[in-house]
């Protein structure tokens, strides 16, 4: 556990979604409405140092966060190292119709 991370500190059971190998939260300065931030509950600082497994573990957060929010598109931004904590960060917004989203520069966008 890195030192001080609040993303290593927080149990699955006590996260908002979470599993065994990440873990789901509201995102402390969200961007919009709903947005999430999943982490690995192992410390790396990108995406891509995380193992087959942890990688899935976290795809399969996104699509549970997708039904228990009940929106069909998400904006999925990662975000490898650079967070304060150099902790690898998955961004989770939900596209809702109306309300637009400017998202921020430094982090790789997809559209799920």
């Amino acid at each position: 556990m890195a030192e001080a991370c609040p993303y290593c500190s927080v149990a699955p059971e006590d996260a908002w979604i979470g599993s065994e190998l990440a873990i789901g939260l509201p995102h402390p300065r969200p961007f919009a409405p709903l947005h999430l931030v999943i982490a690995p509950t192992r410390h790396v600082a990108a995406f891509y140092d995380l193992d087959v497994q942890e990688q899935g573990a976290i795809w399969v957060l996104i699509g549970a966060i997708k039904d228990r929010l009940d929106v069909l598109d998400v904006d999925i931004g990662f975000e490898d190292g650079r967070s304060e904590e150099d902790h690898a960060l998955v961004h989770v917004l939900p596209r809702i119709p109306a309300q637009p989203v400017k998202l921020p520069p430094g982090i790789d966008w997809v559209t799920v």
